[in-house]
C-alpha cells in the first residue's frame, strides 16, 4: 500500500549537486543582465547572486527571482511578466510560451529569451557538475529505506544529464522537475495518490523547499549551504534510519529547521 510507504523528495541544485553556484554566477545572472539591458551590471549581479544564493530568497523559481531583480533595477514595463509570474500554475517555459502565444509582450519574449539562452549555455558549460560529496552514499542509503523522487524546479533535461553523468540516477525512483509545475504541488501530488504526508520527507537547501514541505505536512531535512558534506552525513547516519522508523520526533524536526535558518542571512 502507497500509504504505508516512506518517501524522500530530493531537489538537485545545491541540494545533490554542486551546481547553484556557477550557474548564478556565470549564467542566470548575467544573461538576466544582457537581455534587459541593465545599466548597473555590477550592482545587479550582487544583488542578483543574494537573492538566489545568500538569503532567504535561496532556491526560488528563476522567473520569480527575475522579476524580484528586475525590480531592484527599476527596469520598467514588465507588468505582464509580473502578472503571468503571479498567475501562472507552472513557472516554465512551456507555460510562458503559451502565455506568449495569447498575449504578445516584449516583457514576457525577453523573459522566454532569457531562460532559453541560460538553458542552452548551461547546456554547453564544458566545466565540472559535481555532485557534493557523501550524496551517492546518501542516495544509496535512502533508496534502500524508502522511495526517492528528485524534486526539483529546475530544468528537466539538465538535472536528468547531471544525475546521469555523476551515477545517481540509478538511486530514485523518478523526477519532477521544471515541467512538473511548483515543488508544492508535485509533493501534494505525491499525496492525492496514496502517499501518507507524515511518511514523506523533503530534502533541500532552500526556503522554497522548506515552504513545500511546510504547505504538505511533511518533514523538512535542510541541506546547509557551506555545510552541505556534513549534512548528508547526518542524513545518511542517523535522520533516514530515524524517520522510516518512526522515531524521528517534532523536536529533532524543531532542531533541523533552527540551524536551517540561522545558516542563511538574516
Amino acid at each position: 500500500m502507497l500509504n504505508n510507504e516512506f518517501v524522500f523528495c530530493v531537489d538537485s541544485d545545491g541540494c545533490a549537486m554542486d551546481t547553484m553556484t556557477y550557474k548564478h554566477e556565470l549564467f542566470f545572472g548575467p544573461i538576466a543582465a544582457d537581455v534587459f539591458e541593465i545599466t548597473d551590471r555590477e550592482t545587479f549581479l550582487t544583488e542578483w547572486n543574494r537573492v538566489n544564493l545568500y538569503s532567504k530568497t535561496r532556491g526560488v523559481n528563476r522567473f520569480v527571482a527575475l522579476v524580484m531583480c528586475l525590480d531592484f533595477a527599476g527596469v520598467q514595463g514588465i507588468d505582464n511578466l509580473k502578472q503571468w509570474v503571479e498567475t501562472t500554475t507552472s513557472l516554465s517555459n512551456a507555460s510562458l510560451e503559451k502565455a506568449l502565444a495569447e498575449h504578445l509582450s516584449d516583457d514576457l519574449q525577453k523573459a522566454l529569451d532569457w531562460s532559453n539562452e541560460v538553458n542552452r549555455q548551461i547546456k554547453g558549460y564544458t566545466g565540472d557538475s559535481l555532485a557534493f560529496s557523501g550524496v551517492l552514499e546518501g542516495l544509496k542509503t535512502l533508496h534502500q529505506l524508502a522511495r526517492v523522487y528528485v524534486v526539483s524546479s529546475a530544468n528537466r533535461e539538465a538535472v536528468e544529464e547531471e544525475w546521469v553523468e555523476q551515477g545517481l540516477y540509478n538511486h530514485i525512483d523518478e523526477m519532477y522537475c521544471q515541467d512538473k509545475g511548483k515543488k508544492e504541488d508535485v509533493i501534494a501530488e505525491l499525496i492525492r495518490n496514496g502517499y501518507a504526508p507524515e511518511r514523506i520527507m523533503m530534502v533541500g537547501d532552500s526556503p522554497g523547499d522548506f515552504d513545500a514541505a511546510k504547505q504538505n505536512g511533511t518533514a523538512f531535512y535542510p541541506i546547509l549551504v557551506n555545510r552541505e558534506v556534513e549534512s548528508w552525513t547526518n542524513l545518511r547516519e542517523t535522520v533516514a534510519e530515524k524517520f522510516v522508523n518512526e522515531t524521528f520526533t517534532e523536536t529533532n524536526q524543531e532542531i533541523l529547521v533552527t540551524a536551517f535558518w540561522n545558516n542563511l542571512e538574516l
